[in-house]
C-alpha cells in the first residue's frame, strides 16, 4: 500500500474537478440563486477547499455489476423496513432495550468496501458505526437491543452478508473468489453497554 502522506502530498497538487463541480453545486444550492458571482464564488470556494483538504484517490479494479446492485438495493430497502417496524414495535413496548457494541472484522481489503458497508449499516435503523479501523478492516457497531449472544452472532452475518452483497455488487471477480474462500479472522467481542 502506498503511504498516505505521499498521497495527499501528491492530492494537493492535482486538479480535482469532479470535487469542484460538486462543491460548486452545494454552494449555489445554500446561497439559493443561481447567478454569476454565486457560480464564481462557488468555485474559489471549492478550489479553495481541494487544496487545503484534498480526497485521498480510492483504488478500485471492480466495475458496477448491475444483478449485484438490484440485490443491494432490494436488500436494504428490506432491512429497513423490518428494522423500522421492531423500532415502532418496540416504542410502544414496555420492554427496556439491552444496548451492546459487536466488533466486526470485515473480510474485504479495500477501503471502498469498508466505508460502504459502514455506510449501509448505519443507515438502517438500530445500528450504527461507532468506530472504523482501516488497518484491520475492523467496523465496532452500537445495536439499539443485543439481548444475547444469538442475536449477536446474527448482527455480524448479516454485517458480513452486507459485506459480501457490497463486493458482488462492486467488485472484480477476483474479489469475489477472495471473499468466499476467505474464512473470518476472529471470533467477535461483545460488550454490553450500560
Amino acid at each position: 500500500m502506498t503511504d498516505p502522506e505521499s498521497l495527499r502530498a501528491r492530492s494537493r497538487l492535482r486538479w480535482q474537478p469532479r470535487q469542484v463541480a460538486v462543491l460548486t453545486v452545494v454552494w449555489v444550492v445554500l446561497w439559493g440563486q443561481v447567478n454569476l458571482v454565486t457560480i464564481l464564488g462557488g468555485i474559489l470556494v471549492a478550489v479553495g477547499i481541494t487544496l487545503v483538504f484534498p480526497l485521498l484517490p480510492i483504488e478500485w479494479g471492480g466495475r458496477l455489476h448491475p444483478w449485484g446492485a438490484v440485490v443491494l438495493v432490494g436488500h436494504l430497502l428490506k432491512d429497513l423496513a423490518v428494522a423500522s417496524f421492531r423500532l415502532a414495535v418496540f416504542a410502544f413496548g414496555r420492554n427496556m432495550p439491552t444496548p451492546g457494541i459487536v466488533r466486526i472484522d470485515l473480510r474485504s481489503d479495500s477501503d471502498l468496501y469498508q466505508v460502504n458497508t459502514a455506510e449501509l449499516v448505519s443507515v438502517v435503523p438500530g445500528t450504527i458505526v461507532v468506530d472504523a479501523r482501516r488497518r484491520s478492516r475492523t467496523l465496532y457497531l452500537h445495536v439499539f437491543d443485543l439481548p444475547d449472544a444469538e442475536l449477536r452472532d446474527q448482527v455480524v452475518a448479516d454485517t458480513l452478508a452486507l459485506e459480501r452483497r457490497v463486493v458482488r455488487a462492486l467488485g472484480s471477480r477476483a474479489e469475489f473468489a477472495a471473499l468466499d474462500d476467505e474464512a473470518p479472522r476472529d471470533e467477535p467481542t461483545f460488550r454490553e453497554v450500560t
